[in-house]
């Protein structure tokens, strides 16, 4: 007999590993939770403080907030690059990342152009409810408890935001950022999702 053919039971074996070291494999998810979690954070906070302290408007600060943004996507690009160096295939999780968080930045963008066209504050209102269930999903399906919970409150300030005024808006955005991306990305560092 020939010792190189495998029998139903090795063959099983061989697929079984395969199965797990598929399921144990990391995305690279935790890296752009925390990195668009701060930027959005600075965003919505540097905006909270101008609007408190309108002494501020017109500086520096407000006239290049926006540049966080290009930032952030050079950030994402070198991180995109590289891991697409270092991957052999891309785990199904991280596609579920790429089409939910591509429909949440296209259903933000739509709404920022609302706003401006309403001239509202529909956008910034909204945005705990848009990322927190963008997250919840992802969370729900990647079975990230953490996840889950973030976009639970983060869900939750939407209904503070709504009653309130702009700064207090702007505001919840930013604890929005934090509940929903920061720390889901911290805790995903130290597990397969």
């Amino acid at each position: 007999m020939d010792k190189n053919t495998f029998s139903a039971t090795d063959s099983l074996k061989t697929i079984e590993a395969a199965i797990i070291e598929a399921k144990s494999s990391k995305t690279g998810a935790s890296f752009y939770y925390i990195l668009w979690g701060i930027i959005l954070f600075i965003y919505f906070i540097v905006h909270t403080i101008i609007i408190l302290k309108p002494e501020l408007r017109g500086t520096i600060i407000d006239t290049f907030n926006w540049v966080l943004f290009p930032i952030g996507g050079l950030l994402s690009y070198i991180n995109k690059s590289k891991d697409q160096k270092e991957e052999s295939y891309v785990p199904q999780l991280e596609k579920v990342y790429l089409f939910a968080f591509t429909g949440f930045a296209f259903m933000y963008a739509v709404l920022t152009f609302a706003s401006n066209y309403l001239s509202s504050s529909i956008a910034i209102m909204f945005f705990p409810l848009i990322i927190g269930s963008t997250v919840y999903v992802v969370g729900g399906i990647s079975k990230h408890k953490v996840s889950i919970f973030g976009g639970i409150l983060s869900m939750l300030l939407t209904v503070v935001s709504i009653l309130s005024e702009i700064e207090i808006q702007f505001f919840m955005a930013s604890l929005a950022c934090i509940a929903s991306c920061i720390i889901p990305g911290i805790t995903m560092r130290k597990s397969n999702v």
